[in-house]
């Protein structure tokens, strides 16, 4: 009896650590919207803006289809994470909860820039680009605090 009592004292022990030492997971909240419109005119115009949101970052990618002279494609997007790579007029990388690495090449020549002289590598950031038809690209970047 005391055999059975201490083995099964011990099996209820590891199941106990087992979930004690488990990595608790971030669940990642996910979203995707699609908006058609109509002009007076008859051409149309579509939005979509996919979101991911894990812990306290996010993603969100908005693309806007446009007809017209001024119309076209733009994308715009928002990436709210933990600076790990910067290279002050060359490159900034942005990791998101999920683990995905968002990098940006702030010397391309199609690029307009403005990045917060506070942000270094450890900084939590919001990212926001806008990206237009022609490939111009305008990027801001801040300390989260600041948003």
């Amino acid at each position: 009896m005391d055999r059975t009592r201490w083995i099964s004292s011990l099996v209820s022990a590891s199941l106990v650590l087992s979930f004690a030492c488990r990595k608790a997971e971030t669940p990642a909240v996910e979203s995707k919207t699609e908006t058609k419109s109509t002009h007076a005119d008859g051409s149309k115009t579509t939005t979509t803006t996919e979101e991911k949101q894990v812990g306290s970052t996010v993603d969100v990618t908005t693309e806007t289809n446009a007809p017209g002279d001024r119309g076209g494609k733009t994308v715009s997007e928002t990436v709210v994470g933990t600076v790990t790579d910067f290279g002050p007029g060359k490159t900034i990388t942005v990791m998101t909860g999920d683990g995905k690495k968002h990098t940006y090449d702030l010397s391309d020549k199609k690029t307009t820039a403005s990045v917060d002289p506070r942000v270094t590598v450890g900084t939590k950031v919001s990212l926001d680009t806008t990206k237009d038809n022609a490939d111009n690209r305008s990027l801001r970047v801040v300390p989260v605090s600041d948003r």
